[in-house]
């Protein structure tokens, strides 16, 4: 099973317990994207990319707050399963 590892350099912009009613999320089969908003709907974000697949939404309003998830290429990152093949803002 595949699973998201979000690097320690943005962990702090998320909340530490997420109640399921502020989650929102769509999969789109024409982009395979799955986006998660942790917002309850979608906002506006600027979004930031943290490995190959995986970028993070920031609220353009405060930029230290997360407002949600989006995995590209959803079908393929599901087939990563080796943490060490992803692409970190460390490496």
């Amino acid at each position: 099973m595949a699973t998201i590892t979000i690097p320690e350099s943005i962990q702090k912009y998320f909340p530490r317990q997420i109640s399921p009613e502020s989650l929102w999320i769509n999969y789109n089969p024409q982009a395979d994207s799955l986006t998660i908003y942790l917002t309850g709907k979608p906002v506006s974000s600027e979004w930031e990319d943290v490995d190959d697949y995986i970028y993070v939404g920031f609220s353009p309003e405060d930029e230290t707050r997360a407002t949600g998830i989006m995995i590209e290429h959803f079908t393929k990152w599901l087939l990563v399963t080796d943490s060490s093949s992803r692409k970190t803002e460390s490496a």
